[in-house]
């Protein structure tokens, strides 16, 4: 295997192959106690599998407080229970979102010098390093609650569901959605928006991207429309930049090749993408899609997102969301919508269980799931070991992507195709994602003569004569919810 030899030769791919991993379940699930601790066996599998960065969910340092309100809380306790029916106390480990500074967990995590190290290791692997970077709040117990108050949104004392007992607001957002593990900052004061980006700074030091929670609730419009009424009094007014354009310019003069990628939902994604970022969650557009199951709608989106499809972060699960074999109904269509997603042009971000095809949700408060070690579906572990060799191949990451019609048939609406196409590679790709089998044709700009494809998911080889295929039309027949991804050269 041939790994990149340095850090200062580590460099970001277009259409970067990402995984999730929650940092404490995946020491537990590992048997390590410390990122030190991690064989260099399983991050030479990761690089074997072509994935060039590592998104290491929740890093920082936590506090008591909500790892107390973790485990004293009945409501959490109880959901706890459910998503882990053997739970046990210790299982709540307190929400890696509730950050108390921008230190890694010194107790279970790492130190500074070996998170260091540990993203050294990935560069020699050429793999990058994405930590989070939560905007909207802190922790409860973060020390600048005491040092600098006026950084959080705060009043007299009214309500205990949506106020600490000192009167500072807990983080939420428009739809009354509260985490009473923070506490909200007040990006109407120009002083929050300087040590929010002091954060980043931070972050960008140890890291080669972030992944931004919730990075919607930081515009001025969502700032004005949940807070407006209670800052304005206080003589706050709305800043003529947006937080995120001054942010992103500040941090890029110091790390210029450094990324952002926005957890974002309610339409503000473009947006997010005009003020910098350079990834945004696909969850509103492709996920939902996929979701609902209507070819049509999904066909239009992709077809219709142009150039900016090469901007989402394509997933079929993550923390948020539910398990892939679950979600879809079965782990055949979770199957397919992973063809979907991650043959698309953009951020394939994947999921940390979800290559074993786990059906019980990894709850971030919690450092494990229901039965790991049995749960899992061999097909999906064949299928990943199948897909992940061949998206590393340059050809998903250098080649032009084109939408293709699939025609000539009368189930052929079932089928939906793409191809990939560098100097020397040509890649056709055709999903179905139906649960009935369906036949149509594609029509192909090749030359005369005999082409070869070769079905890189079955291995099945076909001759072609060149004429036939570009004017009639490439013939596939696919099974429900299974895709041919041909490679094959003009």
């Amino acid at each position: 295997m041939q790994f990149v030899l340095s850090a200062f030769q580590a460099v970001h791919r277009k259409n970067p192959n990402l995984i999730e991993l929650s940092a404490r379940p995946w020491l537990f699930e590992l048997g390590v106690k410390r990122l030190a601790d991690v064989p260099n066996g399983v991050l030479d599998d990761f690089a074997r599998k072509g994935i060039d960065s590592i998104y290491l969910l929740g890093v920082w340092t936590v506090g008591e407080y909500g790892k107390n309100l973790d485990r004293t809380t009945p409501g959490l306790l109880n959901s706890y229970k459910k998503t882990l029916p053997d739970f046990a106390i210790e299982d709540a480990i307190g929400c890696p979102f509730a950050v108390v500074n921008y230190t890694v967990n010194q107790d279970e995590i790492a130190t500074k010098s070996q998170l260091l190290a540990f993203r050294e290791k990935l560069h020699k692997r050429g793999i990058m390093l994405y930590l989070d970077f939560v905007p909207n709040h802190s922790a409860v117990d973060a020390p600048q609650v005491e040092q600098d108050p006026s950084l959080y949104v705060q009043g007299t004392y009214l309500d205990s569901h949506t106020q600490f007992e000192n009167g500072f607001y807990y983080g939420k957002d428009k739809y009354g959605n509260v985490w009473p593990d923070t506490l909200q900052f007040n990006f109407f004061n120009p002083d929050t928006v300087r040590a929010r980006i002091s954060d980043l700074l931070e972050v960008a030091k140890v890291a080669d991207g972030v992944r931004c929670d919730m990075a919607m609730l930081a515009l001025n419009d969502e700032v004005e429309g949940i807070w407006g009424s209670v800052v304005k009094p206080q003589g706050y007014s709305r800043p003529s930049e947006e937080f995120w354009q001054v942010a992103i310019r500040e941090v890029k003069k110091i790390h210029p090749t450094f990324k952002f990628m926005a957890e974002v939902y309610w339409g503000y994604g473009d947006a997010l993408i005009n003020l910098g970022f350079d990834y945004v969650y696909d969850k509103e557009g492709l996920y939902d899609k996929l979701s609902a199951g209507n070819l049509d709608d999904i066909k239009s989106y992709i077809k219709n997102r142009g150039d900016k499809i090469n901007i989402g972060s394509h997933f079929v699960e993550n923390h948020d969301e539910g398990r892939a074999a679950t979600h879809f109904g079965s782990t055949y269509a979770a199957d397919a919508a992973a063809l979907v997603s991650f043959t698309l042009p953009g951020m394939r971000f994947h999921f940390q269980g979800q290559w074993l095809g786990r059906k019980n949700k990894l709850d971030i408060h919690l450092r494990r799931s229901y039965d790991m070690a049995n749960d899992k579906d061999e097909p999906t572990i064949m299928d990943y070991d199948v897909l992940l060799p061949l998206l590393n191949d340059s050809v998903w990451h250098d080649g032009t992507w084109t939408y293709k019609e699939v025609e000539g048939t009368n189930d052929c609406w079932r089928l939906m195709a793409w191809t990939w196409e560098t100097a020397d590679q040509s890649v056709l790709v055709v999903v179905n994602y139906s649960d009935q089998y369906a036949t149509g044709l594609v029509k192909l700009d090749v030359p005369n003569g005999n082409i070869v494809f070769e079905d890189k998911m079955t291995g099945a080889i076909y001759n072609k004569e060149g004429a036939e295929v570009r004017d009639q039309g490439m013939f596939v027949g696919i099974d429900r919810y299974w895709a041919s991804i041909f490679y094959f050269k003009k």
